[in-house]
C-alpha cells in the first residue's frame, strides 16, 4: 500500500512539472520579448565628455578615437 501511495505521488509530481513545462510554449501566448532596456546591437559613437585623472591631468575620450574603449563607470558605497 505505501509504495502505491509513493508511486501515485511521483506521477502526480511528474505531471505537474510537465504541464508547467508544457504552459509555458509559444503556441500559449508566452513568447518571450526583449528586455526593455536592451540595446538594438547597432553600435554608436559615445558623446566626448572629459575628466581630470588621479595624477591632475585633463583627460577627454576624444584622445581615444579610432580604438576601442570600454567604459566601466561604478561607484563604492
Amino acid at each position: 500500500m505505501r509504495s502505491l501511495a509513493i508511486a501515485l505521488l511521483l506521477i502526480l509530481g511528474a505531471s505537474a512539472c510537465a504541464g508547467e513545462v508544457a504552459g509555458n510554449t509559444p503556441e500559449r501566448g508566452m513568447e518571450s520579448t526583449p528586455d526593455e532596456g536592451a540595446g538594438d546591437g547597432v553600435a554608436r559613437e559615445a558623446p566626448d565628455f572629459s575628466f581630470e585623472t588621479f595624477e591632475g591631468e585633463t583627460f577627454s575620450l576624444a584622445e581615444l578615437r579610432g580604438t576601442p574603449v570600454v567604459l566601466n563607470f561604478w561607484e563604492s558605497w
